[in-house]
């Protein structure tokens, strides 16, 4: 009889339990129901993977996801990937409302698989997400490499670099193989590398370049890989969204931007 009363007990408590418990839980449903923001309008999805399909049959996702907004007639949307919701906008007065008036949320980088693949676990101070370690280094940055002195210190070997820029748009300006046409954009990307590896390396070309100033094999394969790494930088990336899925690198990122590493780490190591 003892044994049925204590029973009878234990069962009354876990029912009061449970019932106090779900009325928390339905007042807590309700509170945040008035308290959190509708989101923007967008695609429903799909369960679990959400507009992961869409993405990956309409490559590039950016012009995709243009157009979805251009047949929404709306300047903001979200596009839901996995349990992430990408919060999209294309207009002016929207963008400053990110950038100026809530640049304290939105001023990190993103922890992204590109970005850490890139800096090698984050260790670099301008793709690093905000943190201690981030504003250690942004102190030494600022000090020492940033700093007025570093930057007249470096003058000449800019003004150099400018002037063999403009040589060598003038030696292709008058070469008849080409027929005096300068590709602007491959002068201006190496004219880039060629500041960068003046300032850290201390030589314009890896090699000795070719007769009109302009850049050889070594320095077309440098400057391919960073600008395939540049490339790749934060774009989107399924493993970011969905990160079971990461192990398959169903996109070819992963992949492209650990080839690219590897290839401007050892160009830049074997020519040092």
């Amino acid at each position: 009889m003892e044994i049925n009363k204590t029973s009878l007990r234990v069962n009354l408590l876990l029912l009061l339990v449970w019932g106090f418990t779900t009325v928390i839980f339905k007042k807590w449903l309700r509170f945040k129901k008035r308290t959190m923001p509708p989101l923007p309008p967008g695609p429903m999805g799909y369960p679990v993977v959400g507009c992961l399909p869409e993405i990956m049959k309409n490559k590039p996702a950016f012009r995709w996801i243009h157009k979805l907004m251009q047949e929404m007639n709306t300047e903001i949307a979200c596009i839901r990937v996995g349990n992430t919701h990408n919060i999209v906008v294309n207009s002016p007065q929207l963008a400053r409302e990110f950038l100026r008036k809530q640049d304290v949320i939105f001023a990190s980088r993103p922890n992204c698989m590109s970005g850490y693949l890139t800096s090698n676990g984050f260790l670099t101070t301008a793709i690093s997400p905000m943190g201690n370690q981030w504003k250690k280094m942004r102190r030494i940055v600022a000090s020492e490499v940033l700093s007025p002195a570093m930057h007249q210190r470096f003058h000449e070997k800019r003004c150099e670099e400018a002037d063999h820029l403009m040589r060598y748009v003038y030696n292709q300006s008058q070469n008849p193989l080409v027929n005096g046409l300068v590709n602007v954009r491959v002068a201006a990307q190496h004219y880039c590398g060629n500041v960068m590896r003046k300032l850290v390396f201390g030589k314009r070309f890896f090699g000795v370049g070719t007769e009109d100033g302009g850049p050889g094999m070594e320095e077309k394969e440098h400057v391919d890989a960073l600008f395939t790494i540049l490339k790749y930088l934060y774009g989107f990336g399924i493993g970011d969204h969905l990160p079971w899925l990461e192990v398959f690198d169903l996109d070819g990122c992963k992949r492209i931007l650990k080839d690219a590493n590897k290839e401007f780490e050892e160009i830049s190591r074997s020519r040092n």
